[in-house]
């Protein structure tokens, strides 16, 4: 039998312990290569479950599988990029990067291996030229690719 990319089972999540669920007994199965729109009005729990899909919210109840393997925290193989930039305004474009390549490879990678990949992402979103300005001295455009640089 093989397994789903990703599997969501009982899904629940509450922020606090007499709080409301945000989420509910959620299940939700994706194929590889599926395409998945998750739609819904403002506060219904959209960005909750994309968060605890990325690992970066954990279940109250059920939980998250990614090929096979359960979702706990961050991950190199999954990415959020957030409707705000979220960059950090007194750290250069490419600290910001950096910051998260740090965090999600850490010790698993030399230091000049992450220094590669931070300036890898960069020109992949065409701004390996600006790592060195702060995001207010960038256009709002940039930030967002500064963003998708670093997810």
């Amino acid at each position: 039998m093989t397994r789903s990319f990703l599997e969501v089972s009982r899904l629940s999540v509450r922020f606090g312990p007499n709080a409301p669920l945000v989420l509910n007994n959620i299940d939700l199965t994706i194929e590889k290569g599926q395409y998945v729109a998750v739609i819904g009005h403002s506060g219904c729990g959209k960005s909750t479950l994309l968060n605890v899909v990325a690992g970066l919210l954990p279940a109250t109840l059920g939980g998250v599988l990614l090929e096979g393997s359960e979702v706990t925290e961050p991950g190199p193989d999954r990415a959020v990029v957030f409707q705000n930039h979220s960059l950090l305004p007194w750290l250069t474009v490419y600290e910001n990067v950096k910051l998260a390549v740090d965090r999600t490879v850490g010790r698993k990678m030399k230091r000049a291996e992450r220094h590669d990949w931070t300036m890898e992402n960069l020109a992949l979103v065409r701004m390996e030229g600006h790592a060195q300005k702060r995001p207010g001295e960038i256009s709002g455009g940039m930030k967002q690719r500064v963003g998708i640089a670093r997810a």
